[in-house]
């Protein structure tokens, strides 16, 4: 029994430096571990950011070409808008590119060819989106006609 109190005195528990060790080890797992978490929640953010604004695309783009059609029948060269659409913000600008006719036609009666007046109008567009300082750009052609 002498022997077992005398085993069990030096074994009492842990030394300062083991449990200096083992806070060094847990306190470097867990800043690991909440970078790691903090990357993650950055990276769905801006992936939440970026899946709103695409969802916008669709009804902004048809804003964009009413008004360029609302407007075609004057004699602009450049027709500029922007607005909110769920809560993300949108400037366009559109260019003229080029006016032209239709084909011309071939009229059997006379046998000449008819030259129609020139109504059709090729757009420019250049488009911004942003939300939540994210920005993303986009250029496409639209086309529009004078009624007349």
């Amino acid at each position: 029994m002498n022997q077992y109190l005398a085993t069990m005195g030096k074994n009492r528990g842990f030394t300062l430096l083991e449990i200096l060790v083992a806070s060094v080890i847990l306190f470097s797992s867990m800043a690991v571990v909440s970078l790691i978490y903090r990357g993650a929640l950055v990276s769905s953010e801006k992936a939440n950011t970026h899946v709103l604004i695409s969802g916008v695309v669709p009804a902004v783009l048809n804003t964009i070409r009413e008004k360029i059609r609302q407007q075609s029948d004057q004699q602009q060269t450049e027709i500029i808008g922007n607005g909110i659409a769920w809560d993300v913000n949108y400037h366009w600008s559109a260019k003229l590119l080029n006016l032209k006719s239709a084909p011309p036609t071939f009229d059997s009666e006379t046998g000449n060819n008819e030259v129609s007046p020139e109504k059709y109008k090729l757009w420019q567009v250049d488009l911004q989106l942003t939300l939540k300082g994210i920005k993303r750009d986009y250029h496409f052609k639209e086309l529009s006609w004078n009624e007349k």
